[in-house]
């Protein structure tokens, strides 16, 4: 009887330790940036630097990225993608080429 309820006890503890380090992993995966800017750049409230601007953002800025989308193509530019990102002043894109992004972004 000693020896189900040890072993009860141990699975038990062994379940809640894994629900435990699954909770820190995901919170620690959503809190970390994985964007940089790479140049000094403006995010704007739609992916086009014709709408609305909402943050100034310094070379080097950190950044959480949510995901990609298309957009217009800016002048001297190629690309017509742009990323959705979160900073202090809420959910805006900036273009791709002035942002590293880890691979694998998802479609938006």
């Amino acid at each position: 009887m000693k020896k189900t309820l040890v072993t009860g006890g141990v699975a038990a503890l062994l379940t809640l330790g894994a629900v435990a380090t699954a909770g820190s992993a995901m919170a620690a995966e959503t809190a970390s940036p994985n964007g940089v800017i790479t140049r000094a750049t403006t995010s704007y409230s739609s992916p086009s630097n014709q709408s609305a601007p909402v943050s100034s953002l310094p070379k080097d800025t950190q950044l959480q990225v949510q995901c990609v989308v298309e957009g217009q193509t800016p002048p001297g530019s190629s690309n017509f993608y742009w990323v959705r990102v979160n900073d202090a002043n809420g959910s805006s894109f900036v273009h791709r080429d002035a942002i590293t992004v880890a691979p694998g972004l998802r479609h938006c």
